[in-house]
């Protein structure tokens, strides 16, 4: 399943995994289409799936659930719904599915910020919780996504932005525990992009542009700032590339800046640099996030070309690379033992 205008329609396609033949597209409403920039679109958003249905999600604010023959069960416009839509830049949030139901969230400084859960059925709310944080200039903006973890036996939705790393109980909203310290000195324009991601109980938090890395202990109660924070680590962040984790550590890619296309691999737990190395120098940056799957690495950079390579206890090995010659904004998708690259121009399925 796809996302995109199709003219200037809100559009869902659906492809053969076989042969990448079209089944069909479902056009939902007019798009408002992203701004100027090449990196934003009326589509960031990227699908999810429980099995019986596609949820899709655009920056119109329409927000439906569609059966694999593409019939539209619901549709709702959650920025007419819930509250105006007053991200500074185009919507990059996608849906997660916790709790039996189906989450998005809206982080945002000019405007309300809040988790809402919907029931996936009819699209009706379940539940909504405000996530009120006061930050300055742009720093209330957040594009990331949240994920959802079982965390002292209780499916937790974490939520990274605004400078704050939230923990929400999936079954009702309620907010669990809240990390902050992450702008102590009130930077304007720090908004976040790249989503944190985790292993085991530690969750991966990049920050700050492409400066900041840290490692947050997941779960508690209340504030948990202080004791919450086990490591940070400065220079080689990222900035719009979500982290990976690798049997237990961590997998972060500087995407941009003079350290871009740096590869660190570090224990969740310590943060010990376990190795550092680099990828072949560019002036391209990453938009796209690494894929790991099993110990092989995937990872696509703006100007169309794709790494890939094995990762070991010492560094990554078997560097081979792809140029497709057509730019990549997406993140790579792992099925079924292939793995899926959207560019500007085609969709293409590598064994």
């Amino acid at each position: 399943f796809v996302t995109g205008p199709d003219g200037e329609e809100d559009t869902v396609f659906a492809f053969d995994l076989e042969s990448g033949r079209e089944l069909w597209r479902r056009g939902l409403g007019k798009a408002r289409m992203g701004r100027t920039q090449r990196i934003g679109s009326s589509a960031n958003s990227s699908p999810v799936t429980d099995g019986k249905r596609v949820y899709v999600y655009f920056k119109s604010g329409t927000l439906a659930a569609l059966d694999f023959t593409g019939k539209v069960h619901w549709k709702i416009n959650v920025d007419e719904t819930f509250a105006e839509d007053k991200i500074l830049w185009d919507k990059g949030t996608s849906p997660v599915l916790a709790g039996g139901k189906l989450v998005i969230a809206v982080m945002q400084q000019n405007g309300r910020s809040y988790l809402v859960a919907l029931d996936p059925e009819t699209g009706k709310k379940a539940w909504l919780t405000d996530r009120p944080f006061k930050t300055e200039g742009e720093s209330g903006d957040s594009y990331a996504t949240p994920f959802v973890v079982t965390l002292d036996g209780v499916e937790t939705i974490v939520t990274w932005g605004a400078d704050h790393l939230t923990g929400h109980d999936a079954t009702n909203g309620k907010q669990l525990w809240v990390c902050g310290g992450f702008n102590p000195t009130n930077h304007k324009v720090y908004r976040t992009i790249a989503s944190a991601s985790w292993t085991g109980s530690v969750a991966i938090v990049v920050y700050g542009r492409e400066e900041f890395v840290a490692g947050i202990r997941m779960g508690g109660a209340g504030d948990v700032t202080e004791e919450a924070r086990l490591w940070q680590h400065k220079g080689w962040g990222s900035d719009t590339a979500t982290p990976a984790a690798w049997e237990g550590k961590a997998l972060v890619l500087c995407d941009r800046g003079k350290e871009r296309g740096t590869l660190t691999l570090l224990g969740a737990e310590s943060g010990e640099v376990q190795w550092q190395e680099k990828l072949p120098r560019s002036v391209h940056n990453f938009c796209a996030s690494p894929l790991v799957a099993g110990d092989r690495f995937v990872i696509a950079r703006e100007d169309g070309t794709v790494f890939t390579g094995l990762l070991g206890p010492g560094g990554f090995s078997e560097l081979k690379s792809i140029e497709l010659k057509e730019g990549i904004i997406a993140s790579p998708v792992p099925v079924a033992g292939r793995v899926l690259i959207r560019t500007d121009e085609h969709l293409y399925c590598f064994h």
